[in-house]
């Protein structure tokens, strides 16, 4: 069987198919009128009938470029540089490759952007004081791909399955337009599909968040940056995607633009149709007893989910604009979700026949909707980035989840030894919000700017836990075990940060401050809390430019995390008749310290150095009573950790493009429980991508990645890699791009735990998951019928904090 490690050698198998292929190139050198070579300038061939794109290129540092992979034709070459006219030709290719004469471009007059004129091509990469920019604009990035995608592209980021990761373990925030998006992974995957890479114009990456983001942490922050311009009339994309593993399963979207005169419109429906599934071999000994079993799980979850967005603009007048926004997420549920639990039982760790034998099966609906308004007023302060907003979020959420669980008990006979045991349990939670913001960015000079804010937050929960003795909800109440809980809670924040440039330095310092007033009760049991406190957050950057190739930034942020509203309710969740899942009101927020020293080369490769700690972290312990599993979150973790990452992107030839990126880790965490656990692993993280430019508009896409000795939360991970390929091609000067992916072909990705504690040792794999493998076909066409440019305005939602934790 292959190995985990050899998929980074994968990409070279491609070579020898690409060098078969019978065409020609296209030679050629940029000028400008003094005779001195241009580069960066941007290439691109078309053919002359239908001027269908064949190919793009840029010119190198000597003003030459190469189109390779071309056949015999006529075709039409184009040329356009910043602060240059564009120059347009005519040429023939005859079975042989073509060399041509120097090409002049006239220069013009520079483009003024607030006394500062343009005349070059933004590089791929630029670094400001307190994130790192992917520029897709004018990039190769820029047409044929999509929103999930161009992540692959961002040093460090890795989209894998249905997780956006940054440095192999770190979690990702996804903002658009400086809205955060609050989404299940299966609908934030289909949203970000449908965003395609003709409307981006930068990724913005906050490794280290500042003062002006909430403190509420979410791992790092990419702020994906739409182009303001959108054409009068209608414009937008439709697209369908299937894939196919287990299950065959759906998805299609939709995305429109509309505008005329002061009004601007946007909506956009994702709707997916597609199961969800695992399948768990478990393996566990009970140490107080000495009982061992073997488990096997079967989860399977008919998904089909509605996504509705809609927002518009009214420009008042030129300075100030009002719109409101609004979002739909809904999962209408289906009550043949079920889990399959089959455990046998032995008597020690020989085997043979089981003893005993528990079969469980526990069907679910998981209905719920969630919804949020977001209104807001933009004035601009004046013709520079100086702007004052005000705005109100209301956020709701309802949640229907009824399930049964049936378990029958077997002797080593496989005959049933006693009466079977029925669960019926109903969870209905409502939780509402209300978010009040205002937020100001004023640049008092070329050189300084200030921003600050506040926010006040006002949100309460309603769940109820409902038990009965039988299957369904007319069976008597099991008073021991039903709850009903309320909570409420509000936060009021204010943040101040001031940027500041000298020369070549460039500073900013930033301070947020939270007054969290919370309390909640059980209406079952009476047990109430009630806890209030102020928080305060620092935070710093500081970047030094070294000549025209080198940048150091320093950064520094404390976030807070607090627990989901979920996670506060003292309930007992059965997951299967053995294995439980029980809710700790008495959760605390905690605190996490982050900072990072980053080296940029040349605007393309990275290399960080960070340390990050947190204090009374919550975990997952897992004990047992019996035969019985717990999990339960408490706040017992001590966490440690010093990394080292780089990221190198290659390109081999014209044709083939490559990205390596490794992180390098030194994690310990120290544990308060009885007795007290301190452990330390070095762990590793490897990936690599590589891109294949082929004939007729052909693009092969590899990645893969492996990583070795790491945490899962306070356990051990099982070492994991996976290997995805994808074949794409498009058609219509772009408008219409077809792909088709082979996810994890060869079966890496078996995902795993091992448990070892004074309670129990537990080891699992997940042999299979819905998103590790299958293949899948996406079609996405986009359209447009104007004329005539605007904007539209990029407001944050505030209230998407909020919306996260409920």
């Amino acid at each position: 069987m292959l190995k985990p490690y050899l998929l980074l050698l994968i990409p070279f198998l491609l070579t020898s198919i690409a060098l078969k292929a019978q065409t020609h190139k296209i030679v050629g050198s940029i000028e400008i009128n003094n005779g001195n070579p241009l580069p960066n300038a941007t290439v691109i061939l078309r053919s002359f009938a239908d001027s269908i794109l064949i190919g793009g290129t840029s010119t190198d540092s000597n003003g030459k470029f190469i189109l390779e992979n071309i056949n015999s034709g006529k075709y039409k070459l184009s040329v356009s540089h910043m602060g240059f006219a564009p120059y347009t030709t005519q040429l023939q290719v005859l079975n042989k490759d073509l060399f041509l004469n120097n090409i002049v471009l006239s220069s013009k007059e520079g483009i003024k952007l607030d006394s500062v004129t343009i005349n070059r091509q933004r590089p791929l990469l630029t670094r400001s004081i307190d994130k790192l920019v992917l520029n897709v604009e004018g990039s190769v990035y820029e047409r044929g791909e999509n929103g999930l995608r161009l992540f692959n592209v961002i040093p460090g980021v890795q989209v894998i399955g249905k997780d956006i990761k940054y440095r192999g373990v770190e979690n990702v925030t996804v903002y658009v337009d400086n809205r955060k998006l609050v989404l299940p992974p299966e609908q934030l995957e289909i949203y970000l599909r449908g965003i395609p890479s003709e409307s981006i114009k930068s990724y913005e990456l906050k490794a280290v968040p500042g003062a002006e983001n909430d403190a509420q942490h979410g791992g790092v922050i990419i702020n994906i940056v739409l182009k303001s311009e959108y054409k009068y009339g209608l414009t937008g994309n439709v697209g369908v995607r299937y894939w196919i593993n287990d299950n065959n399963n759906g998805s299609a979207s939709t995305s429109l633009n509309y505008r005329v005169g002061k009004f601007t419109a946007q909506s956009s429906f994702n709707y997916q149709n597609s199961a969800a599934y695992f399948q768990d071999k478990i393996y566990q000994e009970f140490k107080s007893t000495g009982v061992y079993n073997i488990q096997d799980d079967n989860y399977k979850e008919k998904y089909h989910s509605i996504n509705f967005n809609f927002g518009f603009d009214y420009r008042l007048t030129d300075k100030q604009t009002i719109g409101i926004n609004y979002n739909l997420l809904r999962n209408p549920g289906d009550f043949s979700n079920y889990t399959n639990n089959i455990t046998d039982f032995f008597a020690d760790k020989s085997h043979g026949n089981p003893d005993s034998t528990w079969i469980s099966r526990k069907n679910t609906t998981f209905k719920y909707t969630s919804q949020m308004v977001n209104a807001f007023y933009r004035i601009k302060l004046d013709s520079t980035v100086s702007r004052l907003d005000i705005g109100y979020s209301y956020i709701g959420y309802d949640l229907d989840d009824p399930s049964r669980i049936e378990t029958s008990f077997l002797n080593s006979e496989k005959v049933e030894s006693r009466p079977r045991d029925s669960i019926f349990a109903y969870n209905n939670g409502k939780s509402h919000a209300h978010v009040f913001n205002i937020d100001l960015e004023k640049k008092l000079s070329k050189s300084l700017q200030i921003n600050a804010g506040a926010k006040y937050t006002s949100s309460n929960t309603n769940y109820l836990m409902d038990y009965r003795f039988g299957l369904d909800k007319d069976s008597p109440l099991d008073t021991n075990r039903s709850n009903q809980f309320l909570y409420n809670e509000k936060i009021f924040a204010i943040y101040g940060s001031i940027t500041k440039s000298f020369d070549k330095w460039q500073v900013k310092f930033g301070l947020r401050t939270e007054k969290t007033k919370y309390d909640g009760v059980s209406v079952t049991s009476g047990e109430e809390i009630d806890r209030s406190r102020w928080d305060w957050f620092p935070s710093a950057f500081v970047n030094r430019k070294i000549g025209d190739d080198h940048s150091l930034t320093f950064s520094y942020a404390r976030r807070i995390d607090r627990p989901g509203f979920r996670q506060l309710n003292p309930f007992t969740f059965y997951l299967s008749r053995n294995n439980l899942w029980q809710g700790n009101p008495n959760l605390k927020p905690y605190y996490a310290n982050n900072i990072q020293l980053e080296y940029l080369l040349k605007n393309r490769y990275s290399l960080s150095l960070g340390y990050q700690t947190t204090d009374d972290g919550i975990a997952r312990l897992v004990t047992n009573e019996g035969e019985i599993v717990i999990t339960r979150e408490d706040n017992i973790n001590d966490y440690r950790n010093l990394f080292l990452s780089f990221n190198v992107p290659l390109k081999l030839t014209k044709w083939w493009e490559m990205n390596f990126s490794t992180t390098f880790r030194n994690s310990s965490i120290n544990l308060h429980t009885v007795p007290q656990v301190k452990r330390t692993k070095f762990n590793q993280y490897f990936w690599a991508n590589s891109k294949f430019n082929l004939p007729k508009k052909y693009f092969i896409e590899i990645s893969g990645n492996y990583a070795n000795n790491e945490f899962s939360d306070i356990y051990d991970a099982k070492n994991v890699g996976k290997l995805d390929i994808t074949v794409r091609k498009s058609f219509f000067n772009d408008k219409l791009t077809t792909s088709l992916e082979l996810m994890d072909p060869f079966h890496f990705y078996k995902l795993g735990q091992t448990i070892d504690n004074e309670a129990i040792n537990r080891s699992f794999v997940r042999n299979k998951i819905d998103w590790g493998r299958y293949i899948g076909f996406n079609l996405a066409y986009n359209f447009s019928n104007g004329k005539k440019t605007t904007d539209r305005e990029s407001i944050s939602a505030p209230g998407n904090d909020v919306r996260g934790r409920l």
